[in-house]
């Protein structure tokens, strides 16, 4: 497991500097570096993490070994949603490289601190990295997906269409390359364009709430809520909790004259998610 673990590490992770990261056989990983890779290497995200803390605690690692380790760590508490100390898992990893005068060359790196800055806040730097990754690895959708994300945070929208453009062309058969591209044509008020691509995600999934919700959201958009309501109302059926899949109900209902109906949906909408902005405006505006 440790050969496979440094033989990666060489190959993907650091371009060493001035200061060689490798010159020394390396110590074999003590119990829970083993079973912290084994958690990683079968999908526990989750389990890995605790162990991946004990095996930094558990020795002085080789400056190398050690900040791949805590990327590592990073990827996994990103996945678990904990961004903040994912952020600083990342970090870590880059500071350590840093004093080795050395580059930390892996494009995953790239890309999963730059969703960590992405969710955080920091859209700007979120930026850097995730181009930086879009560099070294132009047709990584995961890559693609936050990068275009990160354009439409930062209102640059056609070069959000841009990078969706080429998500499409690497996933085509993923609903969320379409709904992405969708949502960055409403951005530019292209909404007969946003229709066509939700209709295509809705072509490869006739029967989730996500697809429903962007067909219907986009159809009131090109002021067609006659066509939307049907397919806001299957929305909301499969989806009762999810606050934006009310809130579309309620603006096709609104478009349509249901006023009443329409405003008790946007208070439902406002109870489910009252961070949306546009769930809140509509709530004041109603209510």
């Amino acid at each position: 497991m440790l050969n496979r673990l440094i033989a990666t590490l060489a190959a993907l992770f650091l371009m060493a500097g001035p200061a060689a990261l490798a010159q020394k056989p390396q110590p074999e990983a003590p119990g829970p570096c083993d079973q912290a890779f084994q958690s990683l290497e079968a999908g526990d995200n989750e389990a890995s993490i605790p162990l991946l803390e004990t095996c930094l605690e558990s020795e002085d690692f080789e400056p190398g070994l050690e900040a791949f380790i805590y990327a590592e760590l990073g990827a996994a508490l990103l996945f678990a949603e904990r961004y903040e100390d994912a952020l600083d898992a990342h970090n870590m990893a880059a500071a350590i490289a840093d004093t080795q005068q050395s580059e930390i060359t892996a494009p995953s790196f790239y890309r999963n601190r730059g969703i960590a800055f992405f969710e955080t806040g920091d859209f700007e730097r979120a930026m850097d990295d995730l181009e930086r990754a879009d560099r070294a690895d132009g047709s990584d959708p995961l890559t693609l997906v936050s990068l275009g994300l990160t354009h439409q945070r930062l209102e640059a929208y056609a070069q959000a269409v841009e990078v969706f453009d080429r998500l499409v062309r690497v996933a085509p058969d993923w609903t969320g390359s379409w709904i992405n591209r969708s949502s960055a044509f409403l951005d530019l008020e292209m909404n007969a364009a946003a229709v066509r691509d939700a209709e295509r995600a809705f072509e490869l999934e006739p029967d989730t709430g996500t697809t429903l919700n962007m067909l219907c959201w986009t159809l009131i958009q090109d002021d067609r809520a006659d066509t939307a309501l049907p397919l806001c109302e299957r929305a909301v059926e499969l989806e009762p909790d999810t606050g934006a899949f009310v809130h579309s109900l309620a603006a096709a209902l609104e478009a349509t004259g249901s006023q009443r109906r329409a405003y008790r949906l946007y208070a439902r909408a406002y109870e489910l998610s009252p961070e949306d902005p546009e769930i809140a405006a509509d709530f004041e505006r109603t209510q």
